[in-house]
């Protein structure tokens, strides 16, 4: 169809619009959103968005929120230490109590295990 090949061409399909090139002559960016739909309303999403993380929230206890922070912190805390991510999910089931991983559970790490036998133990 001749109307599909004209609106391939990149003349026509690379051509802005002329209220788009009076607002870039103007130094202005330009967006066109969709037209309006119930769907597309970014505030409705927004909102609605945050109430479920809301009441996701609200479901869980205080306490899994507490070990998945602690558990998080000292993943963290091995990843900047340099270990892999084997080696760092070892280190954390090792240790229990603190929000980092301690020096004497690196130094055993470093005594006992190398790379490749971190796969044995996990």
């Amino acid at each position: 169809c001749l109307v599909r090949i004209l609106a391939n061409h990149k003349d026509f399909y690379h051509q802005k619009s002329a209220i788009e090139e009076l607002l870039l002559a103007r130094g202005h960016k330009c967006l066109f959103l969709p037209k309006f739909h119930c769907k597309l309303n970014l505030i409705k999403i927004f909102e609605t968005t945050k109430k479920e993380v809301i009441k996701a929230l609200d479901a869980c206890f205080i306490n899994t929120l507490r070990r998945f922070y602690n558990r998080a912190l000292r993943f963290m805390d091995a990843y900047r230490k340099g270990l892999s991510v084997k080696q760092a999910a070892w280190a954390v089931k090792k240790q229990k109590g603190h929000r980092v991983i301690s020096e004497e559970i690196m130094k055993e790490f470093d005594s006992i295990l190398r790379v490749d036998q971190v796969d044995e133990l996990t």
